[in-house]
């Protein structure tokens, strides 16, 4: 896990996720100049995003959603940022 966002905007697990499922997109994620093909598993409580040297998982627990980011090589440089960008996303909506 690299960051932890608190839910402030929401009140469960279930409303965090879809609230992050309504922001986190296909078209969202390709603003990082990704490509990433996203799979939402809300039993699990999870987001899943990958691309070339790009993954980027959401997991929502009871109170919080933490995020996990691997980036291949030439993306590596960009990871503080690209959580950075997430985690206000997440602090906005969830």
């Amino acid at each position: 896990m690299d960051k932890a966002v608190a839910y402030t905007q929401s009140s469960s697990k279930d409303e965090a996720f879809e609230n992050a499922k309504s922001q986190i997109t296909e078209e969202y994620i390709a603003k990082f100049n990704v490509k990433a093909d996203i799979s939402y598993d809300k039993d699990a409580g999870k987001i899943h995003a990958t691309g070339k040297g790009f993954e980027l998982t959401l997991e929502f627990t009871d109170s919080e959603t933490q995020i996990t980011a691997k980036m291949g090589m030439l993306l590596k440089p960009f990871k503080g940022k690209v959580i950075e960008t997430i985690e206000r996303k997440l602090t906005k909506y969830v």
